[in-house]
């Protein structure tokens, strides 16, 4: 079978969209060889490590301008040309004028229950697309089961037709055997030990407030450590950040990185003390359990996927108040917590192995080619 995948959330600023995309579709196509992989790029020719696996090529438009009007136009164009299968979206859209059949994923929706955290033509264009590619999906694939309830129900996709295929964590998120290594790659970005966490894009709902306030108060007690923050600002008044942090009385205790390369992101994890990931709506959580398999304990929210795997998970707070945050970070703040934490979370997390996440997503795209 040949498979194309529409992969431009794979280059340039990856997200944890992209980290997701990129390791899906490796497993795939290690659970089944025979099959060719077409991923198809929207700007200029770069490295991919993905592409060293032998059944997997890429095809670069190396274009620049809107990736919309690419995957809507250029893109139709190109798969005329290559004798496809079937087309993975694995991030929310898929060409609608395509006549190869598709099957997307679906891994939240944000801009249909979030409104307010999307600027109006950013809140339509994801909206249009999600719901159009819902609709003209062969089968529509979600990260977790609480998300098939959704989908079902705001877009009227049959349940029949909704797949669940959980997001491995790749295997550059392990402890480590080289701290030193580590903490060199740190070095250029201002960061070293002591530090607690946060990863990931900056928005309104991942409540950086509580995060901020929780390390006020364990800075008080604290004076060696340090906020790290890792991740574009994003918020809908990015300049209350500053604010925050400075009404708290953290100025130089916290330090911004901004987006970071995905050669810093395990280091980042891997040193910290703690890591936060707190949020009012999630598809799925993938940071909390990439943070879990470097061995850092994570502070976390509930409705993530860490629910379904660890139930009784130590640093989860209940409710998304300062007090509750300040209490789950508490239960992790001795050694002997953490290191509770780190022996238990390889088990945790072998229910999403990259093997299993593999042969599930080889098993949709299957029964889409079968009808």
């Amino acid at each position: 079978m040949r498979v194309g995948v529409l992969a431009h959330e794979m280059e340039g600023e990856t997200t944890g969209v992209g980290r997701a995309a990129a390791e899906l579709v490796a497993a795939a196509a290690e659970a089944r060889p025979r099959w060719r992989f077409c991923l198809f790029f929207h700007g200029r020719p770069a490295a991919q490590p993905l592409c060293d696996l032998a059944n997997v090529e890429a095809v670069w438009a190396g274009r620049g301008g809107r990736v919309v009007l690419w995957e809507q136009t250029g893109l139709v164009r190109q798969l005329a040309r290559h004798d496809l299968d079937l087309l993975y979206g694995p991030s929310y859209s898929l060409p609608l004028a395509s006549s190869v059949p598709g099957v997307v994923t679906l891994h939240d929706l944000s801009f249909e229950r979030l409104p307010d955290e999307f600027a109006p033509r950013e809140r339509w264009r994801r909206r249009l697309l999600a719901r159009f590619a819902a609709r003209r999906a062969s089968r529509v694939l979600v990260d977790r089961e609480a998300m098939a309830g959704e989908v079902a129900l705001r877009y009227g996709v049959a349940p029949a037709r909704i797949g669940r295929v959980p997001i491995p964590v790749a295997a550059t998120f392990s402890p480590g055997r080289d701290p030193e290594g580590d903490l060199r790659l740190l070095v250029p970005l201002g960061v070293g030990p002591p530090y607690w966490l946060v990863l990931g894009s900056l928005l309104d709902r991942r409540r950086p407030d509580l995060v901020l306030g929780a390390f006020a108060r364990a800075a008080r007690s604290r004076p060696d450590l340090t906020l790290v923050i890792a991740g574009a600002n994003r918020l809908r008044r990015p300049e209350g950040l500053e604010r925050w942090i400075s009404e708290l009385g953290l100025s130089g205790r916290v330090r911004l990185l901004g987006w970071v390369g995905e050669e810093a992101v395990a280091p980042l994890l891997r040193r910290a003390e703690l890591a936060f990931y707190l949020s009012t709506y999630e598809g799925y959580g993938l940071p909390p359990l990439e943070a879990l398999a470097c061995g850092t304990p994570v502070v976390v929210s509930s409705g993530l996927a860490l629910d379904d795997l660890w139930p009784d998970y130590p640093g989860r707070a209940r409710e998304l108040t300062l007090e509750a945050v300040t209490a789950a970070a508490g239960r992790l703040a001795d050694a002997a917590s953490r290191e509770a934490v780190r022996r238990q979370a390889p088990e945790r997390l072998a229910a999403v192995s990259r093997a299993a996440a593999g042969e599930s997503l080889a098993g949709e795209l299957e029964k889409a080619v079968a009808g």
